[in-house]
């Protein structure tokens, strides 16, 4: 019988450098070195166990594999298992051979008769070992080639995730990708951008919140739709639709690419806008002249007329009827001839806010200016090469559009500021706005919104503008009045003339 105060000891043994080699763990992360030290020890603590419970008849001598594949397992080398194996091996036979031959302690202890079978029996358990250290060294390789496998492939696949995250939110396009139902699941940084949401606000609604205007059931394809804000310009976006499928399989979602057009659309407006004016200008021109001859003529002859004539009070009040139409008929063909062939501006460079100050004080004591109408002025100082009467000419007609925009008073605001390479004026009415189809045919001729107007001022203002290498834009909503914006490129250098002071402008706004 073995002896159990050795038991004891043992165990004891074990519990002390289990709490040593945790204590070693966390103050020193060299842990190769001390699985050495560890796994030298536990063999030895093994054998010491197999001697003070029985020798042969030991349930401690299976710990011993568990050891084997501990060392094949924990230690980097490729062959650990397999020493560990061998080192067991030697040292359990060497133990049983001292200890039945009466040179270690053996009391306890059960042998076979004769050396030769103890000698077999340690051949056997010496070639399992080893067995189990082979096959632990080769399943320890292949584990550890899979699991640096592994680390590689999560590692590209984290780098894809991580590119295709950063092209995603790169993207100066907006993309969306949803389900069949509209629902979205990706809402890039561009698509916040363009719609104004957030991607936390937009991710798992549907898209028409986002987007009311999308049709419901949309077809792969390209389709536009214009985006209206509050507090921004609406923009025109066009949309790229594609349905997304994994494979051949049946398509699962949507993705939708999108971008700002605005600019495009605008240019395009543009270019046929000037296209159509030149052709009508062209066209024209000649019949305005052949109205303007014979016009002329009547003109004269009805005056020596009406000189010979002696006519009553209702003969002459008919009289002065068609000399009032005759003279404006006549400032309708100016005008037109105005439009049709404009004479080129004569720049020079000048004080834009003296001009505007002119301008504004003339439409405060003009007659246009009716009770509840108001004009405020905030105008920073600024200069521009521009042609003096035609700029008062520009400044006057979208003044006059603009209080004729508020028939029930309201306020014109005036705004001039300079930046490095433009001086932008606006012209902003509480008017009654404008429809989209009233903007489209803004500056066509004779496509006047009001009752009294001849339709010619804007397009007389548009071209203008643009012979002063400008542009005109416009904003307007229905019932919540119009602004119009003029900017002309700023003059920087040289000397500057003007009609009015340089600072005499400020005392003529008061």
């Amino acid at each position: 019988m073995y002896n159990a105060s050795d038991l004891v000891v043992l165990l004891g043994a074990v519990y002390a450098l289990s709490v040593c080699w945790y204590t070693l763990l966390r103050l020193n992360r060299a842990y190769v070195a001390q699985s050495y030290v560890q796994i030298a020890l536990d063999v030895v603590l093994i054998t010491w166990g197999i001697n003070v419970s029985g020798g042969l008849d030991s349930y401690f001598s299976t710990l011993y594999f568990l050891e084997i594949v501990m060392a094949g397992v924990l230690l980097p080398s490729r062959r650990a298992g397999l020493a560990t194996a061998l080192g067991s091996s030697a040292l359990h036979g060497i133990h049983l051979n001292l200890a039945m031959f009466g040179y270690a302690p053996s009391e306890g202890m059960s042998f076979p008769d004769d050396a030769g079978s103890l000698q077999g029996i340690l051949a056997m358990t010496a070639f399992g070992f080893c067995a189990v250290g082979y096959l632990t060294d080769l399943l320890a390789a292949k584990w550890q080639a899979s699991s640096l496998a592994l680390r590689e492939s999560t590692g590209r696949v984290a780098f894809l995730q991580a590119l295709t995250s950063h092209i995603i939110d790169s993207l100066g396009a907006g993309l969306i990708t949803t389900d069949l139902d509209g629902r979205i699941y990706l809402f890039n940084p561009a698509a916040a951008r363009f719609s104004g949401r957030s991607a936390e606000e937009a991710v798992g609604n549907d898209i028409r919140d986002v987007f009311p205007d999308l049709p419901a059931d949309p077809k792969a394809g390209h389709l536009e739709l214009v985006l209206d804000r509050p507090g921004v310009p609406s923009v025109c976006l066009h949309f790229s639709v594609t349905e997304l499928a994994m494979g051949a399989r049946t398509p699962t979602g949507r993705v939708w690419v999108f971008d700002d057009v605005t600019e495009l659309r605008e240019m395009e407006q543009e270019l046929r806008r000037q296209e159509r004016m030149a052709v009508i200008g062209s066209m024209s021109a000649g019949m305005a002249h052949e109205i303007r001859n014979p016009l002329a003529s009547i003109t004269g002859s009805f005056d020596l007329l009406r000189a010979d004539l002696e006519l009553g009070p209702e003969e002459e009040q008919l009289a002065r009827i068609i000399a009032r139409e005759t003279d404006r008929l006549n400032q309708i063909i100016n005008d037109f001839l105005a439009f049709a062939r404009p004479a080129p501006p004569e720049r020079r460079p000048v004080y834009v806010e003296c001009l505007l100050s002119d301008t504004v004080k003339l439409m405060r004591n003009s007659t246009t200016l009716v009770d509840d109408q108001a004009i405020e002025a905030d105008l920073d100082p600024a200069t521009a090469e521009v042609d003096e009467n035609m700029m008062r000419q520009v400044f006057y007609n979208l003044m006059t559009n603009a209080l004729k925009a508020m028939p029930r008073g309201g306020t014109l605001r005036v705004t001039l500021r300079s930046t490095e390479e433009k001086v932008r004026i606006s012209f902003r009415d509480t008017g009654i706005g404008m429809t989209r189809e009233q903007m489209a045919r803004l500056y066509v001729p004779f496509s006047s919104s009001f009752k009294t107007g001849t339709g010619l001022g804007l397009s007389i203002v548009y071209q203008i503008v643009g012979s002063h290498d400008g542009t005109i834009q416009v904003e307007s909503k229905v019932g919540s009045g119009t602004t119009f914006t003029v900017e002309l490129p700023r003059f920087v250098s040289g000397g500057i003339s003007s009609g009015v002071g340089a600072g005499a402008w400020r005392e003529q706004l008061v």
